[in-house]
């Protein structure tokens, strides 16, 4: 079987997840501005008021900030790790996809209840390309055996 389409979607793929990951990345850039007294109210709580997380003083900002930059670094280090991996056998790499197709239905679930469409149509769409490059690529290749 040929394994070229699975191979360039794989790759497609993993581009689209390093570009995920900078385009979260602007996020961390500069703080949302707010657009009126209310908003102000509740990014100064958000940055000032602080709370017990299991013996650390932490603010919703920081939590929120935290848990923003883990997502760029996944985003970031799940694309790259693929595109290390792009040019491996096909067996490998279609294990590979199954991973990234279980991560990212996890985090389409997520996005769908929390999240806005931009980030869900990128993980949608990478979603959509992993599945395609999984069963594009062959299970086993007659020099593996």
């Amino acid at each position: 079987m040929n394994d070229k389409w699975g191979r360039q979607l794989f790759t497609a793929g993993a581009v689209l997840m390093v570009l995920l990951g900078l385009v979260h990345a602007l996020s961390l850039i500069r703080a949302p501005v707010p657009a009126n007294e209310t908003e102000r109210q509740l990014f100064h709580l958000m940055d000032t008021y602080r709370f017990n997380l299991m013996g650390s003083m932490r603010s919703m900002t920081d939590l929120f900030r935290g848990f923003s930059m883990a997502f760029t670094v996944a985003s970031l280090g799940l694309g790259v790790l693929d595109l290390t991996l792009a040019r491996e056998r096909p067996a490998l790499l279609k294990r590979v996809a199954l991973v990234n197709i279980v991560w990212l239905a996890a985090l389409v679930g997520i996005a769908l209840k929390y999240f806005f469409a931009v980030p869900l149509t990128l993980q949608v769409v990478a979603l959509l390309i992993f599945a395609a490059a999984w069963l594009k690529l062959p299970s086993a290749s007659p020099d593996s055996i």
